[in-house]
């Protein structure tokens, strides 16, 4: 019997939050039905990126800002339902990631003998209570604490859906403020996936610096004026993160505005800024692919980053004669493939089904991810 779930996701953009509703049947095959974005108010947008920092030690701010995320996720599932015309009685869960504030994963806290651990700004219990849907939440932790990376998750899903349809050797490639690879071997059975580096997230940040904008660089426009700055370039893809072995996972913590500016010239003008970091993008993607066991045969994108026009002819010159196409090419908006990745490991949460790929995290064993608040 199929069950209607939501889906909910934030990603290091910080632009919105994403719902999806999903029906999924009890073999896990999930159809997605619709979709709804809540956007962040500048204001809450502009606190979440100054969350998003070791320094900061305010409680009641950082309770206050666990509040004011919660009730826009709370608008947004209330807003999806009423676009779909479902009532809160018809979902069996919402599956919701949560804003990542910090992502301190084993690879870096074995480096000065730190506690490894992930964190996402999320109350369930207030989303529980005043949707009156229960909420699986908190699906990383578990994965940390079995040793693995608690990122990617997504990988996991990509290989559900996208193993069935795909040829071999198919890379899954994601395009959200960080990037990741779901590389799907030559059975089909065996998949390698992490995150290559930045997507948008330095690419947001240098817009959001030079331009005194919360927004973004729409289709790559400024960066298309700008040009490359080839020995700025050639420094940021020195940094080993770029050529480190898989299992391995990153995040704005790591690439970010003082990764950059160890690396600046500060006569560097925004659109050359822009446009040298649309290509560290592309290359350290394209120099992600010589980690795996063989040459993709096929790549297929999703994530925001295929709005991005510049980004993604880019990519298509660079990775030539490998064929890049994206996931609405098998019926799934590529903006809303993570959101439903969520909705279906919330179903694999109701199942008592792993979540996690060993393999792709590094983790000692599979597990069910996420903690379930309940509504009543």
């Amino acid at each position: 019997m199929a069950e209607y779930y939501i889906g909910i996701m934030s990603g290091t953009s910080v632009d919105a939050v994403d719902a999806v509703l999903c029906q999924i049947n009890s073999a896990g095959k999930t159809e997605h039905l619709s979709s709804h974005s809540e956007p962040f108010s500048a204001p809450l947008s502009a606190r979440l990126h100054q969350a998003m920092s070791p320094s900061i030690s305010d409680l009641l701010a950082f309770k206050q800002l666990e509040h004011d995320y919660s009730e826009l996720v709370v608008t947004a599932v209330n807003n999806l339902l009423a676009l779909s015309n479902k009532t809160a009685k018809q979902i069996k869960t919402i599956g919701c990631h949560g804003q990542t504030l910090w992502h301190h994963p084993p690879s870096i806290a074995s480096a000065d003998g730190s506690a490894a651990f992930t964190l996402q700004l999320l109350n369930p219990a207030l989303i529980a209570v005043k949707t009156g849907i229960d909420v699986v939440s908190d699906f990383r932790q578990k994965d940390i604490v079995a040793g693995g990376e608690g990122a990617p998750l997504v990988p996991a899903f990509h290989h559900h859906v996208f193993a069935r349809q795909c040829p071999a050797r198919t890379a899954i490639l994601n395009l959200g403020g960080i990037a990741n690879i779901t590389y799907l071997g030559s059975d089909k059975t065996s998949v390698i996936g992490f995150d290559t580096g930045p997507a948008n997230t330095l690419l947001d940040l240098a817009y959001r610096l030079h331009y005194g904008s919360p927004g973004y660089d729409k289709n790559g426009h400024t960066a298309s004026q700008g040009l490359v700055q080839e020995a700025l370039l050639q420094r940021l893809l020195q940094d080993p993160y770029f050529t480190k072995l898989p299992p391995k996972s990153t995040g704005r913590e790591y690439f970010s505005e003082t990764w950059l500016n160890k690396k600046l010239n500060s006569s560097i003008k925004g659109k050359d800024l822009l446009r040298t970091l649309l290509e560290l993008t592309v290359d350290s993607i394209v120099q992600s692919l010589t980690l795996l066991p063989h040459s993709p045969s096929l790549i297929v994108a999703c994530g925001g980053g295929v709005h991005n026009q510049l980004l993604m002819r880019q990519l298509s010159t660079k990775l030539a004669p490998t064929n890049l196409t994206t996931t609405a090419d098998y019926g799934i908006d590529p903006q809303a493939v993570e959101a439903i990745a969520f909705a279906w490991l919330a179903w694999c949460y109701d199942k008592r089904q792993p979540g996690n790929l060993s393999a792709v995290t590094g983790a000692q064993r599979h597990v069910v991810l996420g903690s379930k608040t309940y509504a009543n």
